[in-house]
């Protein structure tokens, strides 16, 4: 299958709608699955490396995690606040919301158990959970790979990115998974496996599963892309909303210089239209000035004789 999109092209796409909100690390080792994913619900969308820190402050302070759950709301309230870090009264509300949603889930707290689960199954504690941002669910996907199985093959491809690689006419119909990865592969290697691969996979969630016949999402998606390397700020901050992808883009300064272009057009065409015009009144005040002349010599000749 031939592929219609390139590398280097949906690397731009993907530079236009870079946010901080996705640099998200790979999980430590030492880290437990219930931990990084308090980290993300206290994350929402803001930063990681915020959230982490208070995650780490209740390992410090709390012998396990169950004395988190049932410790009293200042308790937690001053952990949070001993790490600097700001909205402690809300954290140390999702804190222990979280935890004790999770207890009540399955009476107890551990959930490693959610590396071996299938996506779907992920999907289906995260909303039973209720508090996790959007982006927690390709985290978690991305966590669970494993490069020493041997069917690993990379950034996993969920069906909203075969839709948006399809419905974008980035492939043809029903492209094979094979090619996709050949075509992310470069983008979503080292530190941009997780920002990459989380931005491009939340835009196509936007998608609608059943194509509708004409989908004002994928219309703005493909402008977009074709645009992706002029299209001005507010233009694409603008379409981005209308797409749910609310989030502070890092790569800015798009369209001013083009704005800055617009604004000097005008008074180089009025320079023109001005000099055109004096050129014209001269023009006309010559001629006027020599048929004048010319009458006042005819005049004094016909008196001569």
């Amino acid at each position: 299958m031939a592929a219609i999109i390139r590398t280097a092209e949906l690397g731009e796409f993907l530079h236009r709608i870079e946010t901080k909100v996705f640099y998200v690390p790979p999980r430590p080792e030492k880290m437990t699955a219930l931990e990084r994913l308090l980290a993300l619900v206290l994350q929402g969308d803001g930063s990681y490396a915020v959230a982490a820190k208070c995650v780490k402050g209740f390992q410090e302070a709390f012998v396990s995690w169950n004395e988190a759950r049932v410790a009293r709301h200042y308790e937690i309230q001053d952990v949070i606040e001993a790490q600097g870090v700001a909205d402690a009264a809300l954290r140390s509300k999702l804190t222990q919301e979280y935890l004790r949603r999770v207890f009540g889930l399955q009476n107890h707290l551990d959930l490693d158990w959610l590396y071996d689960a299938s996506s779907e199954r992920r999907e289906t504690l995260l909303d039973a959970v209720g508090v996790a941002p959007e982006h927690a669910r390709f985290v978690l996907d991305l966590d669970s790979l494993d490069e020493d199985d041997e069917d690993f093959g990379g950034a996993p491809v969920t069906p909203s990115l075969k839709r948006m690689f399809s419905r974008l006419g980035w492939l043809p119909a029903n492209p094979k998974e094979s090619v996709i990865r050949e075509i992310m592969k470069p983008l979503m290697e080292g530190d941009n496996l997780y920002p990459n691969f989380i931005a491009l996979a939340m835009l196509a969630m936007q998608l609608p599963v059943n194509k509708p016949k004409h989908c004002l999402k994928a219309a703005a998606l493909i402008d977009f892309y074709k645009q992706r390397n002029s299209i001005a700020d507010e233009d694409l901050a603008a379409l981005l909303a209308g797409l749910d992808y609310n989030y502070p883009l890092v790569h800015t300064g798009f369209g001013k210089k083009k704005a800055a272009a617009a604004k000097t057009t005008p008074k180089k065409s009025s320079k023109k239209v001005a000099k055109k015009v004096t050129k014209k009144v001269t023009k006309k005040v010559v001629k006027k000035t020599a048929k004048k002349v010319t009458k006042k010599v005819a005049k004094k000749q016909a008196t001569e004789k």
